[in-house]
C-alpha cells in the first residue's frame, strides 16, 4: 500500500472487495421480484367484462338515450350502471340494469335514462360480473 492509501484506511477503514458473483445472485433476485410483481398486479386487473360508449342523445329534459357496446363471456351475467350528466358534470340521472347470458360475446345496446334535468351527456359508468 502507498502512503496515502495507509492513510485513509486508517482513517476509514478497509473496503472490502465486491464479489461478483455475489452482485449477480442479487441483481437476479432482483428482476424475478419485480417480474412477480408485475404478474401480481396484472392478473388483479383482468376482466374479461369491457364496454365502450357508442354515442347518446338527449330526448327531453326527462330522458337522455345511451348507446354502447358490452363485450362479456356470452353464460355470464354483467350488471351495468349508467350516468346523465349535466354542464357542470353533475349527475342528473342514473340507473342500473343486468344484462344475462346472450348468444354472442359481444352486443349492442341502448338504455333510457330518466333524469331530474337536461342532460349534456350520457355514459356507462361500470360494468362488472355478478
Amino acid at each position: 500500500m502507498s502512503g496515502n492509501e495507509e492513510l485513509l484506511a486508517s482513517r476509514y477503514g478497509v473496503k472490502s472487495k465486491t464479489s461478483p458473483k455475489r452482485n449477480r445472485i442479487l441483481a437476479l433476485g432482483g428482476i424475478l421480484t419485480m417480474i412477480a410483481i408485475a404478474g401480481y398486479f396484472a392478473a388483479a386487473n383482468y376482466s374479461p367484462v369491457s364496454f365502450k360508449d357508442i354515442g347518446f342523445r338527449v330526448v327531453s329534459d326527462w330522458q337522455t338515450e345511451i348507446d354502447f357496446e358490452l363485450t362479456k363471456p356470452s353464460d355470464r351475467t354483467v350488471i351495468c350502471s349508467f350516468e346523465a350528466l349535466d354542464n357542470s358534470f353533475g349527475v342528473v340521472g342514473w340507473k342500473e340494469l343486468e344484462f344475462g347470458p346472450s348468444d354472442s360475446q359481444t352486443n349492442r345496446y341502448t338504455v333510457t335514462v330518466n333524469t331530474f334535468k337536461m342532460a349534456v351527456t350520457g355514459l356507462v359508468d361500470s360494468c362488472q360480473l355478478r
